[in-house]
């Protein structure tokens, strides 16, 4: 019976990857950072998922989870590492603190690392892969995310050379990269709490300046609500990167994904730009029209 690692499960892509691969007989290691939320996964599906305390962000929790699933798999090792946990920071850069990107990076990029370091002795002997989420943030990335969209590229690099640096030095791991569009998760439904917390953060100034910034995050989760794909579409790329005899090196999964994948790899820098800033536009007039009568 395979096993796997999953952070970041207690809702969306997580949740989503958890219940395919326990539906599939394997063994899920399941990130949570409460406690409760692991009870509910565990009650849910039973034997196959064993929950584990972890924040991605705490290298005591890295260190004891890593220490738990050895005793539980030994020589067998572990067949998956799926890195999912994430958080965003969103606002003008011009006005994002220096502890805002820290919290990102943190969780997003330096929490990754640690994990993928400490439980390479797990997957090389249990032959495995590593699955990292990205996003297509990672390749194209909307004013207000910098944060998150920064730590998105800067996994697109991780997997890159993870993946080369184990071909090279004949380590039987290997790494893939999912890079997923909109997805209908919980995160859309604090929506109206993000777009206060952007609001807060600027003087009366930057409110005028980047009104148009407020309505496009307003824009941008209206439409996260109403278009996202389901978890499940990235659970398919997830299941396909750790079952697959030929692996994709990169799944881009959601139509928007697709469309902008696509520019990404092909359109010069210019157009690239004009595509954003257009992009950009219809965010803000879906923002606008969606704005609540108090902000309007």
């Amino acid at each position: 019976m395979p096993s796997a690692l999953v952070t970041g499960t207690s809702t969306g892509i997580g949740k989503a990857c958890v219940a395919r691969l326990a539906e599939r007989g394997w063994t899920v290691f399941a990130g949570v950072r409460r406690r409760e939320d692991g009870e509910r996964l565990q009650a849910e599906h039973h034997n196959g998922v064993h929950p584990v305390i972890l924040d991605v962000s705490n290298r005591e929790h890295i260190h004891r989870v890593i220490d738990d699933i050895t005793g539980e798999v030994g020589e067998r090792g572990l067949q998956g590492l799926v890195n999912n946990a994430g958080v965003g920071v969103g606002g003008p850069i011009e006005y994002l603190r220096e502890d805002d990107w820290r919290f990102v990076f943190d969780v997003n990029l330096f929490g990754v690392v640690a994990l993928s370091q400490a439980a390479t002795p797990l997957l090389r002997a249990g032959r495995g892969r590593i699955v990292h989420i990205g996003s297509i943030g990672g390749r194209i990335s909307l004013p207000g995310l910098a944060p998150y969209n920064a730590s998105k590229h800067a996994i697109e690099a991780l997997a890159e050379t993870m993946r080369n640096e184990f071909r090279l030095s004949g380590t039987p791991i290997r790494v893939a990269l999912i890079e997923p569009g909109a997805v209908k998760t919980a995160i859309w439904d604090k929506g109206d709490t993000t777009v206060d917390e952007i609001e807060q953060r600027l003087d009366g100034v930057g409110r005028s300046r980047y009104r148009w910034l407020v309505d496009l995050a307003r824009g941008f989760i209206d439409d996260g609500r109403r278009v996202g794909i389901p978890g499940s579409r990235v659970a398919d790329a997830v299941e396909h990167a750790l079952t697959a005899d030929r692996p994709k090196l990169r799944y881009l999964v959601g139509p928007d994904a697709k469309l902008s994948g696509h520019i990404a790899a092909r359109a010069p820098d210019r157009v690239r730009d004009a595509f954003i800033r257009m992009a950009s536009k219809r965010y803000e007039r879906r923002g606008r029209k969606v704005r609540p009568k108090r902000a309007a």
